[in-house]
């Protein structure tokens, strides 16, 4: 799979909508080569996001809020389409102050929700560079 740079600048411009205070983080889908959905990370909560926190909450560790995240912004948008979702890609950005930009690899929970969804191919954002993820394979 070739990483495509036009569709992490787009999942940059939806971390820069992101309210949440100190990480800015984006998601799109792309599906068929079309942006089908989009999400950024925000203080809102969300039902999505809090069932699938329980990946990743320790028992009475109120720490990992349903604050909600790109990933599960992005997938919500998307859920109810009638498509394929094994060929759906995920591009997540996250923004840094201190560098162009920062690890984006998804939380238990996001990959959780992602698995669950059917989506194999995940692009995000390294310290140092860009990665690329098959769900379900081996890493390339």
């Amino acid at each position: 799979m070739l990483m495509n740079n036009r569709y992490f600048r787009k999942a940059y411009y939806a971390a820069k909508i992101s309210d949440f205070p100190h990480v800015h983080v984006g998601c799109i889908a792309v599906y068929r080569g079309a942006i089908i959905g989009a999400g950024f990370n925000s203080n809102k909560t969300h039902p999505l996001q809090k069932y699938y926190n329980r990946y990743r909450e320790e028992e009475g560790n109120d720490h990992f809020a349903p604050k909600l995240h790109a990933e599960i912004d992005c997938i919500n948008s998307i859920r109810h389409l009638n498509i394929q979702f094994s060929k759906v890609q995920l591009y997540i950005y996250r923004i840094r102050s201190d560098r162009p930009h920062g690890m984006a690899r998804p939380c238990p929970s996001c990959m959780a929700a992602i698995k669950d969804l059917g989506i194999r191919d995940i692009y995000y954002t390294t310290d140092d560079g860009y990665a690329y993820e098959r769900l379900g394979g081996v890493a390339v």
